[in-house]
């Protein structure tokens, strides 16, 4: 329904993070090279890298997350979110008795979610700290590709990071994103200085629990978003097959897995878990069908005065990969949500059919957004 005109920025492979710092620079994250790169406010992009980290990327989904302090004017600090190669060994794997056949050798390597930071000296990261590195490696028998998601600042000022659940089975006991002792399958809130619990955490003094969840129960929340007006937080939980969800992430709500996806839509959860507001869904699928799902992998928020036709709402990408039920559908999708709660979801329509990866809003308000091999920008309505 939108006629909306995009151009290129910039070629760039594999973006998943960006964001535009307040004298107009943006500075973006690449998931599998490691490297963090600037394009500067006249458009042009910065000749070397901002910053480098060594990423895993067999076992993991390297580098995720960026986030710049709210105080960076004056701190010209840079955060940035991946998956830390840990080890590495090798396995033999001997054919059972009576069998034929060679034994064969497995590597089996582990990696560590690590949230680190960077000081911006002149477009180069310096005195690198590391601000979590104590997250747990994710199974060597696992692929794990559900570990490190997106960083952001809540309107708090304190530090989000959301955690998946490392890709362990849906039906194991004391399934991890239920276990409130492990920061698996979670949001964590967390002091920006040092990683700790940010104050008024709701699990905060329980001995049984990880102090920095602010909420969990969820299989792999890729990305989140924080309403400029509000402070409210959105987020969605990427499922493997259909129920994908919209929440509003609450203190100390359960979302639900590994309970979500044995339920019917409208149903998709049981129990005492916190209800979606809106379930995606493929084109021609309902979010309960099979291999429904869009993989929700960015938010962002919009004004009607750089956009009136889509109006004050809120946008996401997906990276709709290919599955047995069709084509891939990267897409990027307007939701309106409405006043004054902005709980409730009124519409939910295909803008552009190439964002994948990333979005980011610039000081002036235009939408920049990412596939696998450009940065694109949306230009506003004449």
């Amino acid at each position: 329904p939108f006629k909306v005109k995009t151009e290129r920025v910039t070629q760039a492979d594999s973006v998943d993070a960006m964001q535009f710092a307040p004298d107009g620079r943006l500075f973006y994250a690449q998931q599998l090279s490691g490297d963090v790169r600037i394009i500067n406010a006249d458009g042009s992009p910065q000749s070397e890298p901002f910053a480098h980290v060594d990423v895993a990327l067999n076992i993991e989904w390297g580098l995720t997350g960026l986030a710049l302090d709210p105080d960076f004017a004056t701190n010209h600090y840079v955060y940035i979110y991946y998956s830390e190669p840990v080890s590495e060994r090798e396995e033999t794997i001997t054919p059972a008795p009576g069998t034929t056949g060679s034994p064969t050798t497995t590597a089996r390597k582990t990696a560590r979610p690590v949230v680190v930071r960077f000081t911006d000296r002149s477009g180069k990261g310096e005195e690198q700290k590391v601000i979590v590195g104590d997250l747990p490696e994710t199974f060597p028998e696992h692929s794990g590709f559900n570990a490190n998601g997106k960083i952001h600042f809540g309107k708090d000022g304190f530090l989000y990071l959301s955690v998946g659940d490392y890709d362990v089975q849906f039906n194991v006991p004391d399934h991890p994103s239920q276990n409130l002792s492990t920061p698996i399958g979670k949001l964590l809130r967390v002091k920006k200085e040092d990683g700790t619990a940010a104050p008024g955490n709701p699990f905060l003094g329980r001995p049984d629990a990880d102090p920095r969840i602010f909420a969990l129960g969820f299989r792999e929340p890729f990305d989140f978003g924080v309403h400029p007006q509000t402070g409210k937080i959105y987020g969605d939980d990427n499922t493997p097959v259909n129920c994908e969800e919209l929440n509003i992430i609450e203190p100390g709500a359960n979302y639900g897995w590994p309970k979500v996806g044995e339920f019917p839509y409208p149903q998709c959860g049981a129990g005492d878990q916190k209800q979606a507001i809106h379930y995606f869904a493929r084109e021609g699928k309902q979010p309960s069908d099979f291999l429904s799902f869009v993989e929700v992998s960015s938010f962002a928020f919009i004004t009607a005065a750089k956009y009136p036709t889509l109006g004050d709402s809120m946008l996401v990408c997906q990276l709709g990969s290919e599955t047995a039920a069709g084509p891939a559908q990267p897409r990027m999708r307007r939701l309106t949500l409405a006043p004054p709660e902005f709980d409730q979801v009124t519409a939910d329509d295909v803008v552009v059919k190439d964002c994948k990866l990333s979005l980011a809003v610039s000081p002036d308000g235009t939408v920049y957004y990412s596939n696998d091999k450009e940065i694109r920008k949306m230009l506003p309505e004449s």
